[in-house]
């Protein structure tokens, strides 16, 4: 690359090209749906880097209520020097964030190439996120939750945000847009309120899953640390598993994270088993 680079946010105008370099590259990175590009260059989410004439790298994130910034997307062209075209992008990319207020840039290193190029430019291991897989079994009851269940309601958005950010720590936490979208899409999705009481019930936790195809998803599974150890959980996953299995579910899903060891036992207990590889959560603080 004997020519600069010259890095710049991307518009839409970009669009083909980065289309083109999305399909043909051996290390592209996508987590967002082809349709969603447009919006994103749009909203000025998108860098590139282009030496000559040839756009040769892509880099999108986007920033969440809790003011977490994830890689989006991710690709450099074939023969270009990755880590010094990374390192390009992110320092562009970096400046921009920073403006806006962001202190880290996460990314699930799903890709086998993604992980060691990010090492290499500033990201650090934050943490191992585990998949674990359940084929169709019996189920077993579950003791008397202290708790009582029912469909999640519109009204529940503003004590959902709450519930959330009481139990997940950055960059855990789904935002109310995001909660949103698992309330409209998820096929199931249950709350648990306080049992026995008058008035407003608080809410304790929440499960939502859904199933494509012969596959179920237990998308999330949350209790306030008050109300753990009192069945609740269990509970939640037993239904959203029936949920699943009356779907026509031949598998079910779940992730977590593996220092988790409290939600790993209850998974591993209600017949989950771990599959496939670890995937590493990797933050850059900017």
């Amino acid at each position: 690359m004997s020519n600069p680079l010259q890095v710049y946010r991307a518009s839409i105008h970009e669009q083909q090209p980065i289309r083109r370099l999305l399909d043909q590259a051996r290390r592209s990175f996508v987590a967002f749906g082809v349709e969603d590009l447009p919006q994103l260059l749009a909203s000025g989410a998108c860098t590139v880097a282009l030496q000559g004439e040839e756009l040769g790298a892509f880099l999108c994130t986007s920033v969440n209520r809790a003011g977490w910034a994830y890689v989006r997307g991710l690709a450099i062209q074939n023969g270009w020097p990755a880590e010094a075209a990374l390192a390009a992008l992110l320092e562009t990319a970096a400046s921009r964030l920073r403006q806006e207020g962001v202190a880290h840039l996460a990314v699930y290193g799903t890709a086998l190439w993604l992980a060691p190029l990010l090492l290499k430019t500033g990201f650090l291991r934050h943490e191992w996120i585990i998949s674990l897989e359940r084929h169709p079994r019996p189920l077993a009851e579950p003791p008397i939750a202290a708790a009582a269940f029912r469909p999640v309601q519109p009204g529940d958005l503003a004590a959902l945000v709450a519930l959330d950010a009481a139990i997940f720590e950055p960059p855990f936490q789904l935002a109310s847009g995001e909660l949103i979208e698992l309330m409209v899409t998820s096929g199931h999705f249950v709350v648990a309120e306080a049992a026995g009481q008058t008035g407003p019930r608080p809410l304790l936790g929440y499960a939502c899953a859904d199933v494509l195809v012969d596959t179920g998803l237990i998308i999330r599974l949350a209790v306030h640390p008050h109300a753990q150890r009192q069945g609740i959980g269990r509970a939640l996953l037993n239904q959203a598993l029936s949920y699943c299995q009356a779907s026509g579910a031949q598998r079910v899903t779940i992730n977590t994270q593996e220092s988790n060891m409290a939600s790993l036992r209850l998974y591993e207990q209600i017949g989950f088993r771990r599959i496939g590889r670890r995937v590493p959560l990797l933050v850059r603080p900017l």
